[in-house]
């Protein structure tokens, strides 16, 4: 089975936080609290909070990532694993996301995939920093998953552009009087509608063509 889990770039963005703020910073509020006598009761008892504070930050990441581990996914045609640890596991079919055990959206330029067991919800998110997107991706095109939660590919849109630019053709030929001619003698293409007749407009991801202005739908305009 193929796999998408957490990019090298971000793992290594995520070290360098914690390794160059947060835990430089449990340290040193710690030894504030504990080796500096000139400070009052009331800030030695501050500085130990913020060392119990991003302490507890430091502990939690090495908990997650050194005995969890990080989320991640498995799959392949028709299945998909979800880890949501290294001990906790969910399997599910493509034709089954979204569906009353598992839920799917777009999420910071990827997609969230949210695990709705006892009460509870499990997340695994992906984008495109994952090692193995692209691959995911295209699974969840082909797999229908993509259109079931209202995301328009990039493929489907150049699809609908040429739908909407081919009916428009079709009704320019048979209503050639509805739109302008094209002027006589020194022509260029429409800057607007780069001599298509029609411009595309985005309506609820959907590609809605409408006349040029401009050109009057010929297309072409005076030099």
């Amino acid at each position: 089975m193929k796999k998408c889990k957490m990019g090298m770039f971000v793992k290594i963005l995520v070290f360098l936080i914690f390794a160059a703020f947060f835990l430089p910073m449990t340290c040193l509020f710690l030894y504030l609290a504990i080796f500096d006598p000139s400070l009052p009761r009331e800030e030695r008892l501050l500085f130990a909070a913020g060392a119990i504070m991003f302490g507890g930050l430091v502990a939690f990441a090495a908990y997650r990532v050194l005995y969890l581990g990080i989320g991640w996914m498995e799959y392949d045609t028709d299945t998909v694993i979800f880890h949501c640890s290294r001990k906790e596991q969910y399997r599910f079919r493509w034709v089954d996301i979204p569906g009353n055990s598992v839920q799917a959206g777009p999420w910071q330029g990827g997609y969230m995939f949210v695990i709705l067991t006892d009460g509870k919800q499990k997340k695994v998110g992906v984008n495109r920093f994952s090692t193995g997107f692209r691959n995911l991706e295209r699974t969840l095109e082909t797999a229908g998953v993509l259109k079931r939660i209202g995301i328009t590919t990039i493929k489907e849109m150049k699809q609908n552009a040429e739908q909407v630019f081919g009916q428009f053709e079709k009704y320019r030929e048979a209503n050639p009087d509805s739109v302008k001619p094209k002027p006589e003698g020194d022509c260029v293409p429409c800057p607007d509608c780069n001599g298509k007749g029609i411009i595309f407009k985005k309506v609820l991801k959907l590609d809605i063509g409408k006349v040029c202005k401009t050109c009057g739908g010929s297309g072409y305009v005076k030099r």
